[in-house]
């Protein structure tokens, strides 16, 4: 697979697929101001490796984002924004403050495909469903 022009249906399935952190998320977060730091992660049946990336805004913390970012390329899998501001699509539709990025290559190069955050029926259902079962595993 080749994470520089993947299409849609890989991306749905990169999505999918389990990641494991490979050290622990920091545990030293402040109640107040920036969090930005990154975490290893692996994708051990696609062999990739991530980078889970957190970023809090220093002065309103309300706004964060998390980001799954391909390691070798820095472009981002899925990338969650909250209170961040609305976002301009290439089509000018404009998406709410809360919206996620999704990777997609289209005509040469990437570029995302941004949606209200839990609008689409696609990508909802399999965020969800794997963490439920993430925590199904978790129980046994």
């Amino acid at each position: 697979m080749n994470i520089t022009v993947l299409t849609d249906i890989e991306v749905k399935r990169l999505i999918k697929s389990v990641k494991l952190c490979q050290k622990q998320i920091p545990n030293e977060t402040p109640l107040i101001g920036r969090i930005k730091d990154d975490t290893p992660v692996i994708d051990f049946k696609n062999h990739i490796s991530y980078q889970l990336h957190r970023y809090r805004h220093p002065i309103d913390n309300s706004r964060f984002s998390l980001h799954i970012r391909f390691k070798d390329t820095n472009e981002h899998l899925i990338r969650i924004d909250i209170n961040n501001g609305s976002h301009l699509n290439p089509d000018k539709t404009r998406v709410a403050q809360n919206h996620m990025h999704i990777y997609h290559y289209d005509e040469n190069k990437v570029d995302d495909k941004v949606i209200k955050l839990f609008e689409s029926e696609e990508i909802k259902p399999i965020l969800f469903s794997e963490r439920n079962n993430y925590i199904k595993e978790l129980a046994k």
